[in-house]
């Protein structure tokens, strides 16, 4: 049902669900929807339905999957696992790497997705924080492990033809991993800090069903999903599809250039996309025909709608972090060009908190604090940090650090990340909203906007971008157009194109990192006067 929501200034619809469409609270702690039993219902029920497809050619039905995870089971307490232990997964995005996830929920041990790409201390952090003895990887990262100083852990490789599990006797699962009961450990991007492991239970993981709504899927839908395991995005497909006796087709790695062939060989209805990637591949005449109905999106608004129009699909965002879930959606893009990210899902509740803890007032920026219908359904804390957690949640409330603004519809806008709000002459700056204004600009793809020191106005705006496909970009022209659309104290005084961004495992900006580089004498400065 579509109803139109009048704010004071504009007007723009709200998708209004009927509440078996998006129940957070009551899907998320019902033990049927915890993902182990939802794949043994379907293998009970129909067990040569596929449920997971490699792009390169393996697959498994819910019932061969339900074999593999009591084969992995039985391999597991050969390697001495057992309840209470935790196991760090290095396996790409995989038939294997979901095996060892739910196997290990399903043998009380407790499994943590470690990024392969990490290397030094990072890796070492990685490595030592969760108090493993088992590290499981791909042949190419054997020697990894032992790359750092983390002594007591044991490589365990796993080839990718299927084979590893193949002797093993499918173990009895006596029962099934409860909504409380945690089901990974994912570690937080690092751009605050040192990462933390985030203890994520059965309840949160299964909350994720329902952002995009539950009767939008059906049996025949399959969800793309190149995204790695060591981020919620990577795992929530697969709660998603069992819902619905659905596919999910899994990639590695991501691939720009083998997205579409993908998404049209296999069929996928859905998927997370990158749109500025995808984007700044050449137009086809083809473009809108693939069978990609609905995609999350997360970025600049102008870009979600050129990938909408250009390629013929609908566009959802969600608002969240690996320690909240998914509090906030937005289904249905206003078309006044209004800066919402969404409505709180059925449950949730939200305040607005200036540095002194109060209220802010409507219309401003403050801290989103979020509290879930149920506490299970946010992290479970901070895995071996009970001072971390205990800062981060107080009294059933997650303190997100993120800056938000409440319309008056009830809706929320995203402002930014507190601690990259530019403060330059003493008026605050969001980062997001003048990245998304010069996204708008004909011959931009992708920026990121950071504040730098400066002796007089505390903080200068440096704007480094990417240019969109086919596009040079004269930063002088940019730069003028930019005078006369933006606010006199939001326009940048140093501007550079760069090839690529520097991100975060998880496609986050690492904005330190442009922090650091930036050099005045190497960048475009506007011209004094």
């Amino acid at each position: 049902m579509i109803v139109a929501v009048v704010g004071t200034t504009e007007t723009y619809t709200r998708l209004v669900l009927p509440l078996e469409d998006d129940d957070p609270a009551g899907i998320g702690l019902d033990p049927q929807f915890v993902l182990p039993a939802r794949i043994a219902w379907w293998a009970s029920r129909d067990a040569d339905r596929v449920y997971l497809q490699e792009v390169t050619g393996r697959c498994v039905s819910y019932g061969e999957f339900l074999l593999e995870i009591r084969r992995w089971c039985t391999t597991l307490r050969e390697h001495g696992v057992r309840s209470g232990d935790r196991v760090i997964s290095m396996l790409p995005t995989s038939i294997d790497a979901a095996a060892l996830w739910i196997a290990a929920s399903c043998a009380g041990a407790l499994e943590v997705s470690v990024n392969p790409d990490l290397r030094g201390s990072f890796l070492e952090h990685a490595l030592r924080d969760p108090g493993a003895r088992l590290c499981f990887v791909r042949p190419e990262h054997v020697d990894l492990p032992g790359s750092v100083p983390v002594a007591g852990i044991d490589t365990v490789v796993v080839e990718r033809d299927g084979s590893f599990t193949s002797a093993a006797e499918p173990a009895v699962i006596d029962a099934w991993p409860q909504p409380i009961d945690p089901c990974c450990v994912i570690y937080t991007s690092g751009t605050t800090g040192a990462s933390k492991g985030v203890v994520i239970s059965w309840a949160q993981m299964t909350a994720t069903i329902g952002r995009i709504p539950r009767s939008w899927f059906g049996a025949t839908d399959a969800i793309y999903c190149s995204h790695p395991m060591f981020h919620v995005t990577g795992r929530s497909p697969l709660p998603a599809m069992s819902d619905v006796g659905g596919r999910v087709v899994l990639r590695e790695k991501t691939s720009v250039s083998a997205f579409w062939n993908d998404v049209r060989e296999f069929g996928c209805t859905s998927a997370t996309v990158n749109t500025g990637l995808l984007l700044a591949a050449p137009e086809r005449p083809d473009d809108a025909d693939n069978p990609l109905h609905v995609a999350f999106t997360a970025g600049a608004r102008s870009l979600a709608n050129r990938f909408s129009s250009r390629f013929g699909v609908h566009m959802v965002e969600a608002y969240g972090s690996t320690e909240a879930g998914f509090p906030i959606v937005l289904r249905e893009f206003p078309s006044d060009g209004n800066r919402t990210c969404g409505f709180l899902r059925r449950g949730y509740s939200a305040r607005l908190l200036d540095d002194d803890g109060g209220e802010v007032a409507e219309g401003e920026a403050g801290e989103l604090w979020v509290r879930p219908p149920e506490r299970p359904l946010i992290t479970l804390g901070y895995l071996g940090r009970d001072d971390l957690t205990a800062t981060a949640i107080v009294d059933g409330w997650y303190r997100t650090g993120d800056a938000l603004r409440r319309q008056p519809n009830g809706s929320f806008e995203f402002v930014d990340r507190i601690k990259d709000t530019i403060r330059r002459l003493g008026e605050n700056i969001s980062s997001t909203a003048l990245e998304a204004a010069i996204c708008e600009d004909p011959q931009v793809g992708e920026c990121a906007a950071v504040g730098v020191p400066d002796p007089v106005a505390g903080q200068e705006v440096f704007v480094a971008l990417i240019p969109r496909d086919g596009a040079t970009v004269d930063l002088a022209a940019l730069h003028e157009r930019l005078r006369l659309r933006l606010p006199k104290y939001m326009v940048p005084r140093y501007l550079a194109v760069v090839q690529q961004l520097p991100r975060t495992a998880t496609n986050k900006v690492r904005k330190e990192d442009l922090r650091v580089v930036f050099q005045p004498e190497t960048v475009w400065e506007r011209p004094r006067g």
